[in-house]
């Protein structure tokens, strides 16, 4: 049984539209993209997530929490510009 809500037209448009996130041609600019609202996103909560210490706090940590959150904006942009240098040649 078809839904109406959800005909196969817009499920088929819909796929079409997310297989370029899934492309291997773009998947280092998708890595860079989540990174970089990741370190947005910590930042602005003051949380983050640490290997083997759990959720690092700026107000109890701030120190450690300015390295995390320089870590994941560093990776962002390295995985952004492997996407840019790969797809210059």
């Amino acid at each position: 049984m078809r839904n109406p809500c959800f005909p196969e037209r817009m499920a088929q448009r819909l796929m079409d539209r997310l297989s370029f996130l899934l492309d291997r041609q773009h998947r280092f600019l998708f890595i860079g993209i989540i990174l970089l609202v990741t370190t947005a996103v910590f930042t602005l909560s003051g949380e983050t997530l640490e290997r083997y210490r759990g959720i690092v706090y700026r107000a109890k940590e701030p120190k450690r929490f300015w390295w995390d959150i320089v870590f994941y904006f560093l990776a962002s942009l390295f995985f952004i510009g492997l996407y840019l240098y790969e797809n210059s040649n």
